[in-house]
């Protein structure tokens, strides 16, 4: 089976996060996989709205893969690392037709900002959306630079600082997620409502779409740079090279 698994429902693709681990941290290859299905999405006329999720009884995606992570190492990789995150979101968000994302389990860090990149966000009552990087000596200027632009600078520091799961309450509240419903029904939830926005006429909403995640997009490039050097300092100040 797949690192993505596919199901086509009337004009709605489901995309279903399938790495080994069933909290799904983002591989590169799961990366790839989803720039790919959004480009499949954009460029097939028969589909008419994209669902991501990480499936049944698992996550929607615990941030990056740590034994990948630990298998890669300087500069060169630390530059790349923060290029491919960027890529990655700005897929998501070039996609013009609806997206909607069916978030249970864990959305930490990488996974919370793929599923801001979407339209609409549907969870379950055990969703825990987190932006710990901090905590765990990573760098977040790119975790940053997304929350502060959809909650503002105030809640972007709490959560970015406080490295704490954000509470569903007022998640809901700030349109992190717009409907909390039972884990069951979360991913159902979340075609239902693909569905509906399929329906939308398409010109207007593409035209809707591409305008309001422009200056989404070039806040990313923008940012690209300092994340880069962030990440780097970050990498050199816990694995320092030894002077003989």
């Amino acid at each position: 089976m797949g690192i993505l698994q596919t199901e086509t429902r009337g004009r709605v693709l489901v995309a279903r996060f399938n790495h080994p681990n069933p909290h799904n941290p983002m591989s590169l290859a799961l990366e790839n996989a989803i720039r790919s299905i959004c480009q499949e999405v954009e460029n097939d006329s028969a589909i008419g709205a994209l669902v991501l999720t990480g499936g049944k009884d698992r996550s929607f995606c615990a941030g990056g893969d740590l034994k990948e992570l630990a298998e890669r190492s300087g500069y060169g990789w630390a530059d790349a690392s923060m290029e491919r995150v960027i890529d990655l979101y700005s897929a998501i968000l070039k996609v013009t037709k609806p997206s909607v994302a069916a978030i249970s389990g864990y959305a930490i860090g990488t996974g919370l900002g793929i599923a801001l990149c979407c339209d609409w966000r549907v969870g379950s009552a055990g969703t825990q959306l987190l932006m710990w990087e901090l905590k765990h000596g990573n760098t977040c200027v790119i975790g940053a630079y997304m929350m502060e632009t959809f909650v503002g600078r105030a809640a972007m520091s709490d959560i970015i600082y406080g490295c704490e799961a954000i509470p569903l309450s007022w998640a809901l509240d700030q349109r992190l997620l717009h409907e909390i419903v039972d884990s069951r029904q979360c991913e159902e939830k979340a075609i239902a409502h693909a569905q509906t926005l399929s329906e939308f006429p398409e010109v207007s909403f593409r035209q809707t779409k591409e305008k309001v995640n422009q200056s989404v997009l070039a806040g990313l490039q923008r940012i690209t740079r300092d994340a880069k050097d962030a990440y780097a300092a970050g990498i050199a100040s816990l694995h320092p090279v030894s002077k003989q």
